[in-house]
């Protein structure tokens, strides 16, 4: 495949993209763009490459610069190292392309930076949090991911990215990213098919929930994620993934997962489709994600944390399950619920 390129070297790709803006406030911006992309089929997902500073800097805000007519989803991915070191390439791993992160294949060796899809709005920290990137930590470079929907008409090209909010200060709590989801498939001609997962929370840290975020393609109906303790359900979050995905307030603000928790997630499907959809990358295949952005009191570097499952029912292993895990009861039409952030008291 045949990419367009704003420049001739990568070096010179990282000097021109850590241009960075101080604002008012101490805080500062460092945008990140697709180098003038020209995707040739549908359903390709390309990337580029950012290195960050040697310091540690904290990210407290996300503003995208992406229209859901052109991209399925983005994705910010942290990396030792970048799977390339050309300033863009096929990384559809598990198409033969590029992978995202050079320093290995396994899901475990890339961080999740940001998500984003179906023209999510921007998306601020709450005061007091941010997300740790370069120094010490495993993010030497944010990957930007774009998923394109179609072929761009001749002569055309994208830009589309982020600009990242940072400062250097370190905050009082630190940010991180805890997600669930199943591999798997769905049955053709099915109502309210469940996908489940589960997993004990074991870290010795108290992480408390801010915001969540859903993700499926187009079967998805409601997905909705719980912290089980002592048999008693807490909701997480509960959304239509067919709205803006965003990352949505917590429904209870202040929770916490301790060690000995469960957080565990439900992704309800509708299937009309003659064939079996499996869970894959493309849009004609499914997906079952729950993310939870937590903060914590931790001052070491974060990893993301991962909780898959295939061919898990959560009736075989829990009881209580609530009624509503697979209602769209309560969820808001209009898009009147945009995050108002604040760091919540611990309970």
């Amino acid at each position: 495949m045949k990419v367009k390129m704003a420049g001739s070297h990568f070096a010179l790709l990282l000097l021109a993209a850590n241009v960075c803006w101080t604002l008012k406030d101490g805080t500062f911006t460092k945008t990140l763009r697709m180098p003038d992309a020209t995707p040739e089929h549908s359903d390709v997902l390309l990337c580029h490459a950012v290195k960050m500073e040697e310091d540690p800097t904290y990210i407290v805000g996300y503003e995208p610069h992406v229209s859901a007519e052109i991209a399925h989803h983005m994705m910010l991915y942290g990396c030792e190292e970048p799977g390339s070191t050309d300033e863009m390439w096929n990384c559809e791993e598990t198409r033969g392309g590029g992978r995202v992160c050079a320093d290995g294949e396994d899901q475990d060796s890339r961080q999740v930076v940001y998500a984003w899809a179906l023209d999510a709005p921007a998306f601020n920290m709450p005061e007091d949090v941010g997300f740790r990137v370069g120094g010490t930590t495993r993010i030497k470079y944010i990957v930007l991911q774009l998923h394109y929907k179609n072929k761009l008409q001749a002569g055309d090209t994208d830009s589309l990215g982020v600009t990242l909010h940072m400062q250097r200060k370190q905050p009082e709590f630190q940010a991180g990213f805890y997600v669930l989801g199943t591999w798997g498939a769905v049955p053709p001609h099915v109502n309210d098919y469940h996908m489940e997962t589960a997993c004990e929370y074991t870290d010795s840290s108290p992480m408390y929930p801010i915001a969540y975020r859903t993700h499926s393609h187009s079967l998805g109906v409601v997905t909705s994620g719980y912290r089980i303790r002592n048999n008693q359900w807490t909701e997480i979050g509960r959304m239509s993934p067919q709205r803006p995905q965003m990352f949505y307030n917590a429904t209870t603000p202040g929770m916490s997962a301790l060690p000995g928790d469960f957080l565990a997630a439900r992704c309800t499907m509708t299937s009309h489709r003659d064939t079996v959809t499996k869970i894959g990358a493309t849009n004609a295949d499914e997906m079952c994600n729950f993310y939870i952005m937590y903060y914590t009191g931790r001052t070491d570097d974060l990893t993301v944390q991962w909780c898959f499952q295939q061919n898990y029912h959560w009736e075989e292993h829990f009881s209580g399950i609530p009624d509503k895990a697979s209602s769209l009861d309560g969820i808001p039409v209009a898009d009147d619920d945009v995050m108002d952030h604040h760091v919540h008291s611990h309970e």
